[in-house]
């Protein structure tokens, strides 16, 4: 077979993945949004200020990279094991694994699926911190290198478990 028709099949289902995260954004994006505010409100204001300041942060600055890692991860994971599991239910996982397409480009499509929905949800977290208390980035390649390869491992993991 044709490596042009590989990479077709691969964006082809890159592209399934991620129209299927902004179609049902209210299930995907929303509620991680919401929990996360949830957290800053009754962790970061009401819990954190009977804690106080300690070594010259806040407590809420604290837990502002936890909160954001732990939507990514969550989110990672969820988006390929839900979307494998979904496919396996629906029996349409047999026709991606009778196609021509290689194994590798048929993991790779469910993987970018889940750490286009874990940066973007990282994205939107990291937005809404923004509201409760200003966070600075001390190494941005880092930040993003760390936040690409947490991304990366739990939708691996995701995708073991579907």
């Amino acid at each position: 077979m044709n490596i042009n028709t590989q990479w077709v099949g691969l964006f082809t289902l890159i592209r399934k993945e991620v129209t299927r995260i902004f179609r049902i954004w209210t299930q995907t994006l929303l509620p991680s949004v919401i929990t996360t505010m949830l957290y800053f409100l009754i962790f970061g204001q009401f819990i954190g200020q009977r804690i106080g300041i300690f070594d010259g942060y806040n407590y809420i600055e604290f837990i502002i990279p936890g909160l954001i890692m732990m939507s990514m991860i969550t989110n990672s994971y969820m988006n390929v094991s839900s979307s494998f599991f979904g496919s396996k239910f629906q029996r349409n996982i047999e026709e991606l694994l009778v196609s021509p397409l290689y194994d590798h480009f048929l993991i790779i499509g469910y993987l970018s699926g889940g750490v286009i929905r874990g940066l973007i949800v990282g994205l939107l977290v990291t937005i809404v911190s923004l509201l409760f208390s200003p966070i600075g980035f001390h190494r941005p390649f880092l930040v993003i290198a760390s936040a690409c390869l947490t991304a990366i491992l739990f939708s691996l993991l995701g995708f073991i478990n579907g």
